[in-house]
């Protein structure tokens, strides 16, 4: 079963460098770093505080607060939130009625619209 946190990494100057969410299968500080560095790198960061959640869901919005937090404080998101990359490959369609993403199989409607 999957375990869900939030992270915040900090580069060289103790300054938070990228605020995400992940997962990783045991609640263990050893899964996360793991996840950590298979995702960031061994070497790019120096330190990485994680807060542990229930579900995906909660870990969303901790991590949706916490960098809109961030904004608030410093004006912009950090360096590496800066960054906005594509969806890994996938074909992202909208709802023909609505701006939500259409299910897939559910003829370009969303789950409010399906017919």
């Amino acid at each position: 079963m999957e375990k869900f946190f939030t992270y915040e990494i900090l580069g060289n100057e103790e300054e938070a460098v990228r605020i995400g969410k992940g997962q990783c299968f045991e609640k263990t500080e050893r899964g996360a770093v793991g996840y950590l560095r298979t995702r960031y790198g061994g070497d790019s960061f120096r330190k990485a505080y994680v807060t542990w959640h229930h579900s995906e869901s909660a870990a969303l919005k901790k991590e949706r607060h916490a960098m809109s937090e961030y904004v608030s404080l410093y004006g912009v998101l950090p360096p590496w939130n800066q960054r906005h990359g594509g969806g890994g490959r996938q074909i992202y369609v909208k709802c023909k009625w609505c701006n939500n993403d259409a299910l897939a199989g559910n003829y370009g409607f969303c789950g409010v619209h399906r017919r």
